[in-house]
């Protein structure tokens, strides 16, 4: 029985990504991460296990892999959709990407890093003991078609395309170390495409209306990118519909 764990699982992208894996493996049991208590939509799914924690997701995954290395349980696959564009913070207001070089300031960016790279890296080094050695496996986590230098063409949103950029780099060095102990393998970063979630919600309007998917249709296109990546494709950087995006 393959085990899979899905961090932010409580929101619709993550929601819709339990429901995904659960349709391409229903013997699957599930691990789901999130603040939020799992959606009663999830209710079916019996080997979902849900982790619903108030401290920092990074403490939830160090306790889940204490259980797991107690029980020898190992992952065959991870799918992280940990990361922030925009939100109203309770010591600064208002935080949205900035546009100009006047509207930079030392704290959004730090948090820009903090969650979008940081984390991300950080749990690949909590999840290491964890991931599969003798069957396939993989680590994803969604990334964002403006963290790719060489296609920025437009300028602005400093922060979060710097910090997307910084997660790309941050997997690909991971995934070159641990293919030396892990040759089974897959690290990505998955671009969804602009899916209609709270975190593209402020910038829709100006969207075409086939450039906004649905969380499902976003989730079931993730999934195909993953099943059809091989160990030798580890640390890149992939487009919705399997295209490799520039660094």
């Amino acid at each position: 029985m393959a085990v899979y764990a899905v961090f932010g699982s409580g929101g619709g992208l993550g929601e819709a990504l339990v429901r995904a894996l659960y349709e391409r493996d229903p013997e699957a049991e599930i691990h789901g991460f999130s603040r939020r208590p799992c959606p009663d939509q999830l209710a079916d799914i019996t080997n979902l296990i849900w982790h619903q924690y108030t401290g920092e997701v990074l403490d939830a995954a160090a306790a889940a892999v204490q259980k797991w290395q107690q029980e020898g349980v190992f992952l065959n696959g991870v799918i992280s959709t940990i990361g922030w564009l925009h939100r109203i913070d309770a010591d600064h207001g208002e935080w949205q990407p900035e546009r100009r070089l006047e509207q930079l300031n030392s704290e959004q960016l730090q948090e820009y890093f903090r969650v979008n790279a940081t984390i991300p890296a950080l749990l690949i080094q909590i999840l290491k003991p964890v991931l599969a050695k003798k069957k396939r496996c993989f680590v994803v986590q969604l990334g964002a078609k403006v963290g790719s230098i060489g296609d920025n063409q437009l300028g602005g949103w400093y922060g979060y395309r710097a910090s997307k950029a910084a997660l790309n780099m941050l997997f690909k060095t991971a995934a070159i170390e641990l293919k030396r102990t892990h040759k089974l393998l897959t690290l990505a970063v998955i671009h969804p495409g602009t899916t209609d979630t709270p975190l593209s919600e402020p910038f829709q309007d100006r969207l075409p209306k086939d450039k906004l998917y649905s969380p499902e249709q976003s989730a079931q296109r993730i999934c195909s990118v993953i099943w059809n990546l091989t160990p030798q494709e580890s640390g890149d950087f992939w487009f919705w519909d399997g295209e490799r995006l520039p660094w």
